[in-house]
């Protein structure tokens, strides 16, 4: 970074300046403030902490760093902690608990650290005296044991092969937003700064620069069955404790605490697949369910007496609702849960790392979304895909590591797998050759334990152009890139592409390779064929 000044001075001051203005504005809130900030937390936290949500913050730092290896080279373990099948118990225990990236990881805790307290200080570790556990450090295993039971629950009942803890996430957030409408709207707000906050802690000074990279739609990446599944979980929860406690928030208060959350948490995100990296937001949709779901949360936190003229009352039929929704889910997602899935033909090729098969298949069928069969219906969910893939028959698992896009954008891939002991990495080199027209054709290629192999190659590229009625075109082969010159139908020539700075003759025409570029010659003709895109290497 050059700013013209010492970049540890500059970051130094930047840091000062924040902890400077944050000790102002506490001294001034304390000072000016009616009431002692911390006397709220100290009535129903003991030593005002909300220790429940400290405990499950550290387990999902545990699990991610020391269980998964996230600090590793190579990125944590994801495919092995996946909620793949029932008769996979290492991806039920913790696929709720573990996550793909730092990224997701940092972005749930923010989630828990938002709406966890809230759960947490309606539950209370200073119980009222009708409450039936009195002990303060009961109540507070009762919440965490109460998050895991939800996290379980979501890795054996929602659809998919989740992993990560924003379905717990959301079931808080669907606690809170009942209970406490409007301090779970500030608290939306107020992670907003949060995270403003850890950024400039983090990065005092960010220097940026304008580059290309490979972006799929953010709602892609979204497990909205497991979000829907847990904020359903938590909304249910909290209308039975309000039941319970007899009390009632405004109607007006919780439909808008509900509207919010749906919008800012894009509850709206309902998708399929069109293809490896082409997908289908149906919004309008979406959009409509989020007004629903308002709707239904708002109408469940009635009084059960308060009725219609005729028929059961509307906090009835919004519960049975709301009810109705979650076993659907744990209906079909348990369905997935009990099917065996096939690693299938396309993986055959792949490098076997113990159970594991890393490869890369292309317009595949995908095992694990196709493995569901229904008697005289066959399989309801279809999709295709391509890219890099991981399976194992012993773990059930069958999923995409690296879409064929991205892996074509960046030129290479690391692929870890492995499990709570042990892990390995496969890293995946994708090559190729593009004429200028735009015809494509690559190779892949992985290498594991000091080895290579290659596992795919894809049909030949075409050239438009046509130097002196030759046609050229380049083939991906086992041994690298082939070229072939035709004319009318007949083979003239075919061998190696040129290496780097050799030139290839041939009657009146001469091929050059200058550095990546494909130069073609035809007398005082020069033209540049096409290029050639590779990945640095790495060392294996």
């Amino acid at each position: 970074m050059t700013l013209g000044v010492e970049d540890a001075l500059l970051e130094t001051v930047s840091l000062l300046a924040i902890v400077v203005a944050g000790t102002g504005a506490i001294a001034i809130l304390v000072r000016f403030s009616d009431t002692a900030l911390l006397d709220p937390l100290r009535e129903r936290f003991i030593l005002g902490v909300p220790w429940g949500t400290v405990t499950v913050v550290v387990g999902l730092v545990v699990v991610y760093y020391l269980v998964q290896g996230g600090g590793s080279s190579g990125g944590p373990v994801v495919q092995g902690f996946r909620s793949w099948s029932v008769w996979y118990p290492q991806g039920v225990l913790f696929s709720s608990f573990a996550h793909a990236s730092e990224s997701h990881l940092r972005g749930n805790i923010f989630g828990t650290l938002t709406f966890a307290p809230i759960v947490e200080y309606v539950w209370r570790h200073r119980p009222p005296a009708s409450a039936r556990v009195q002990s303060r450090y009961a109540r507070v295993g009762v919440f965490v044991l109460g998050t895991v039971a939800v996290g379980i629950a979501g890795s054996l009942f929602v659809p998919g092969a989740i992993i990560g803890f924003s379905g717990v996430v959301f079931a808080l957030a669907g606690f809170a937003l009942v209970v406490r409408p409007l301090v779970t709207v500030f608290a939306i707000l107020a992670v907003r700064a949060v995270r403003l906050l850890y950024g400039a802690l983090i990065d005092p000074v960010v220097v940026a620069e304008a580059r290309p990279r490979f972006i799929s739609p953010s709602w892609a990446d979204t497990a909205l069955q497991g979000h829907l599944f847990g904020v359903l979980v938590g909304v249910l929860l909290a209308v039975a404790l309000l039941r319970l406690r007899e009390r009632r928030p405004d109607l007006r208060h919780v439909f808008f605490a509900a509207l919010v959350f749906g919008v800012v948490r894009s509850l709206y995100a309902i998708y399929w697949f069109l293809g490896a990296d082409e997908f289908v937001l149906f919004q309008a949709a979406g959009v409509a369910g989020i007004i629903l779901f308002a709707t239904l949360v708002a109408l469940a936190t009635l009084p059960a007496d308060r009725r219609f003229s005729v028929g059961p009352s509307p906090a009835t039929v919004a519960v049975a609702l709301l009810g109705l929704g979650v076993a659907a889910l744990a209906v079909s997602g348990f369905a997935y849960s009990l099917v065996l899935v096939s690693s299938g033909e396309a993986v055959e090729d792949g490098v076997e790392v113990r159970d594991y098969s890393v490869a890369y298949v292309d317009s595949a069928q995908d095992q694990y979304v196709g493995a569901l069969e229904l008697p005289g219906i066959g399989s309801p969910l279809s999709a295709t895909t391509s890219g890099v893939v991981v399976a194992s028959d012993r773990r059930n698992a069958w999923g995409l590591a690296v879409s064929a896009g991205e892996l074509a954008f960046d030129g290479q891939a690391t692929v870890t797998v492995g499990g709570p002991t042990w892990r390995e990495t496969v890293f995946v080199d994708r090559t190729q050759w593009s004429f200028l027209d735009g015809n494509t054709t690559f190779r892949v290629e992985a290498f594991h334990d000091g080895q290579n192999r290659l596992l795919h190659t894809a049909s030949p590229a075409v050239g438009n152009p046509r130097v002196d009625g030759v046609n050229v075109s380049i083939a991906a082969t086992a041994e690298g890139y082939g070229l072939r010159l035709r004319r009318n139908g007949s083979t003239l020539f075919e061998g190696p592409v040129p290496a780097r700075n050799e030139t290839l003759s041939f009657e009146t025409l001469s091929f050059e390779r200058v550095e990546d570029s494909l130069l073609a010659r035809y007398g005082d003709t020069e033209l540049r064929l096409a290029e050639f895109k590779r990945s640095q290497r790495p060392e294996s």
